[in-house]
């Protein structure tokens, strides 16, 4: 039997650490990336080449934290080098963005958004161009207020006093 001195405590244990990721689209694209890279898409050099690059040339941004800035950027070297791979093309993407932001306006607030809805659409980015001319109602509570009286005012609340006998 091991007999614990004063040399050899366990180390107390800590709060646990932040969350690696702050949205589920980042754990996608760290794992997309780490996936395609072990299945021998390219090689970890180039990966790190193209990380590095994409970190030199987009560096982060005074309004972004430093994990959106990293992974905005991993994010665009995936991009990059899928591109370069010639397995993804701009288009590719700019098509798949315009049917994830159909498919958040439409889908009612609190709801997971899905690309069920949108994915027969034909022409994803036309069709977000018409409907960001044409401002229609959608399932999305934005807090618009429709013309009418006038919200009532708050009041302040104070502490009350004490009663004294």
């Amino acid at each position: 039997m091991t007999r614990l001195t004063q040399e050899q405590r366990p180390i107390p244990i800590m709060d646990e650490p932040e969350m690696s990721f702050g949205e589920p689209w980042q754990a996608e694209a760290f794992a997309t990336a780490l996936q395609l890279s072990h299945g021998g898409l390219y090689s970890w050099t180039e990966w790190v080449q193209a990380f590095s690059a994409i970190i030199r040339e987009q560096p982060q941004r005074a309004d972004e934290s430093i994990g959106d800035a990293y992974y905005r950027q991993w994010l665009a070297a995936l991009e990059r080098l899928l591109a370069h791979k010639a397995v993804l093309r701009e288009e590719d993407v700019t098509t798949r963005q315009a049917l994830w932001h159909l498919a958040y306006l439409h889908t009612p607030h609190g709801q997971p958004v899905s690309l069920n809805q949108v994915e027969q659409i034909a022409d994803p980015c036309a069709a977000l161009e018409r409907a960001s001319l044409t401002p229609a109602p959608h399932a999305h509570h934005h807090h618009h207020h429709a013309q009418g009286p006038a919200a009532p005012t708050p009041i302040a609340v104070s502490p009350g006093r004490a009663a004294t006998r």
